[in-house]
């Protein structure tokens, strides 16, 4: 990583035993790290409302209005029913994800909702499977929430027993160490299984935002 440190010293994150070390990095630094990005590649989904209807019989009941695929209700294959994070008649379905068994939908103020349909966890543990960027082995991956109001939630996945589960809440640790809040980020991707890069955009403008630029160093944290 480069020398210029904004912080270095070593946060353990809720909820999982990593380090994780923020480092404010030059433009220059970030663009010469990003010749050496590792491709993401998508995961695959269904977007089509007739084959996801056929896929997730008996799973999710679904409604199907004029131009969008409405949800009436979702059981779970192997969890009871939960307490719904938000009002399902509000929400639309956007895309299912079969690998992962988690159905994307976008409700009030186009907010990401997501449910893994195995184990009935949610969205601030499953997040929004299009917006991943994954390491290059597949151990971690970055993953976002659009909560709906400009901003995103932000954390770091780990698969484990062929499930990602989260092991740090990215937003917390952020402004933990910088005093700034992780709102929008862009251009991120991995350098290698420890290394995360991104630019946290500053000022929004037509030819080209303003960014500040930062390294993500993942280790396992001591016992």
């Amino acid at each position: 990583m480069p020398a210029n440190l904004e912080s270095s010293a070593p946060l353990t994150p809720r909820p999982g035993p990593i380090e994780v070390t923020i480092e404010k990095i030059s433009s220059e630094d970030f663009f010469s790290a990003e010749q050496h990005a590792k491709m993401n590649k998508p995961m695959e989904k269904i977007t089509d409302f007739k084959i996801v209807q056929q896929k997730l019989a008996e799973i999710v009941e679904f409604e199907d209005q004029d131009h969008y695929l409405g949800i009436k209700k979702i059981n779970f294959r192997n969890a009871p029913s939960v307490k719904n994070e938000v009002d399902l008649s509000e929400c639309s379905f956007v895309s299912y994800f079969p690998s992962e068994d988690i159905l994307l939908l976008e409700c009030g103020h186009t907010m990401d909702v997501s449910f893994d349909l195995t184990t009935g966890q949610t969205t601030y543990e499953t997040g929004n499977p299009n917006l991943v960027t994954t390491s290059p082995s597949g151990k971690y991956r970055l993953n976002k929430v659009y909560e709906g109001q400009e901003c995103f939630y932000h954390f770091i996945q780990e698969k484990k027993n062929g499930k990602f589960k989260k092991i740090a809440e990215l937003n917390e640790v952020f402004e933990m160490k910088t005093g700034k809040w992780l709102c929008v980020i862009e251009k991120e991707f991995w350098a290698d299984d420890q290394t995360l890069y991104f630019g946290l955009v500053t000022q929004y403008k037509e030819g080209g935002h303003e960014y500040e630029f930062y390294g993500v160093k993942i280790s396992e944290g001591k016992n």
